[in-house]
């Protein structure tokens, strides 16, 4: 399982970063935007997402 963390600055910052990355890889993924973002998960301050694949 591929475990990537992702970090902003705020929570607006955090889901910027989060769909830029999916963008940048999405031919490496087999699943839709919705399918990624359902396997991401945020902390509590939501500066951090975190990708479970």
């Amino acid at each position: 399982m591929k475990i990537v963390l992702i970090r902003g600055r705020n929570r607006q910052d955090a889901r910027k970063k989060t769909l830029d990355y999916w963008f940048a890889n999405r031919d490496q993924f087999n699943c839709t935007m919705s399918d990624f973002l359902r396997k991401c998960s945020t902390d509590p301050s939501g500066r951090i997402v975190m990708y479970k694949g």
